[in-house]
């Protein structure tokens, strides 16, 4: 049961990354896109830190999901 749980953990992990590259990526297109008519108000710096924070986060969890993954694969061959 506690394998499966690190599974889950490694999957929402890597999920995350992905939802936070997207959104991190596409507000900062969007800045770079409309410079002249868009500046870097409220909303796009506020929806730029979300992205780095989700980004973290499941950065932090992909690396302990991976690490318990691993821990338990050569544990259990040996």
């Amino acid at each position: 049961m506690a394998k499966m749980i690190w599974k889950i953990v490694l999957v929402t992990g890597v999920t995350g990354v992905l939802l936070g590259l997207a959104v991190t990526g596409t507000l900062i297109a969007q800045l770079l896109m409309t410079e002249e008519t868009v500046g870097l108000g409220p909303s796009t710096a506020t929806g730029i830190i979300a992205g780095i924070l989700i980004l973290i986060v499941s950065f932090l969890m992909l690396a302990a999901g991976l690490v318990f993954v691993i821990k338990n694969r050569k544990s259990y061959k040996a």
